[in-house]
């Protein structure tokens, strides 16, 4: 286990930035499932969960966009 990480803690930081990323980027959740297994977003999220759960939801999906855009996603 990560950090201590209990897995709900991890499933529910997932769930709320999947849905935080359909907000803010306009996706359908077809679309944003689409692109959060394309680009492996939710190992992502549970790679960054030692930083992630100290910061806001809006701090970590500023660094997951940033890390799309590196992987060439474009909005």
């Amino acid at each position: 286990m990560l950090l201590g990480m209990k897995k709900n803690d991890l499933f529910m930081l997932q769930v709320r930035l999947f849905r935080a990323a359909q907000l803010e980027w306009n996706l359908s959740a077809k679309e944003c499932s689409a692109l959060f297994n394309r680009y492996n977003i939710y190992d992502y999220i549970k790679d960054c969960y030692g930083f992630y759960h100290i910061q806001g939801d809006a701090t970590n999906l500023a660094d997951i966009k940033n890390f799309l855009l590196t992987k060439g996603w474009t909005l």
